[in-house]
């Protein structure tokens, strides 16, 4: 038994780490399925920026799903508020990418709205800060 384990083990080792400009697209919508999203940023991060061409919209497809996925769902021991400012982290990673992502954008939007209803309330000054350079005004 233990010999397959380390089998499957090993198998599932190399095909992770198998990730060619081939097949990395397909590896990390697999992984956004699964909502593992910080093993898809550490694969995106390690790609070789000059043999994926798609490398910059692969991230921003992530980080984007990764946002609505803190914002929306998960993880369920952690705060909303945390939960809210960590979206708003990966939002402003995909307007860095691209900032004309509508969809980034108004998750921003609905996110501090919220925020500016309740009194004493704040994602923090660095976010803050770096939603006014993305032409935010808060």
């Amino acid at each position: 038994m233990r010999y397959v384990f380390l089998l499957v083990l090993c198998t599932l080792f190399i095909s992770c780490s198998n990730s060619t400009p081939e097949n990395l697209g397909e590896h990390i919508d697999q992984l956004i399925a699964e909502d593992n999203y910080t093993q898809a940023i550490k694969v995106l991060n390690d790609a070789d920026p000059t043999k994926e061409d798609n490398l910059d919209r692969l991230k921003e497809k992530t980080y984007l799903n990764y946002g609505l996925y803190l914002e929306y769902r998960g993880p369920e021991d952690s705060s909303m508020r945390d939960r809210m400012t960590s979206a708003l982290e990966q939002y402003i990673k995909v307007l860095n990418l691209n900032p004309q992502n509508q969809k980034a954008r108004s998750e921003v939007k609905q996110i501090m709205g919220i925020y500016s209803t309740m009194p004493d309330k704040s994602p923090g000054k660095e976010i803050v800060s770096d939603l006014r350079e993305l032409g935010f005004d808060y």
